[in-house]
Parts: C-alpha cells; structure tokens; sequence
C-alpha cells in the first residue's frame, strides 16, 4: 500500500522506497544527462528508511505528517507515493 493512502491514526512499516520519491523529476539521481545512483533517496535523508516503523498523524491531501523513531517528519504526497508500506494497521 502507498504511504500516501495511510489515514491518520495508521501505522505500518516501510516496505519500499522508490529512488527520487519526491523530485518531482527535478534531480540529478536518475533524471536527465546524469545516469548515476546516489547512495540515499530524499526520504532516506529524513529518517524513512525500510523496515521503519510510520505513523501517520494528519494526511490533508497535499501534506502528511508522520511520526517516525519519535520525530515528526512533514514529507509532501509526490514522495509518499513513491514510499511502499506493509502491515498497515489502525
């Protein structure tokens, strides 16, 4: 299940990060002339990493905001559509 279909309350661990989950086609990772793969993703660099317990506090639609390892993380819908989560539960 994508990560942007979680409501709030849900919980469920991270299954799978696509690479440039929030670019918006605009990096250098994969996107245009550089053909090269950068060691972490965007949402790698904000603590969501696999295996990763998320819960999601508020999904308004343009914005969720998750709690992860006792932090709380904004990320926008284009990345977490690209974030692959299992064992979802309310």
């Amino acid at each position: 299940m994508p990560l942007e279909l979680m409501s709030p309350g849900e919980r469920g661990q991270i299954a799978d990060i696509k690479h440039c989950g929030g670019c918006g086609g605009v990096c250098q990772h994969h996107h245009g002339k550089h053909k090269h793969q950068a060691s972490t993703t965007r949402a790698e660099e904000m603590g969501l990493r696999i295996g990763k317990t998320v819960e999601v506090l508020k999904n308004d639609g343009n914005l969720l905001l998750l709690m992860v390892d006792q932090a709380r993380i904004a990320i926008d819908r284009r990345m977490a559509r690209g974030i692959s989560m299992k064992g979802v539960t309310a």
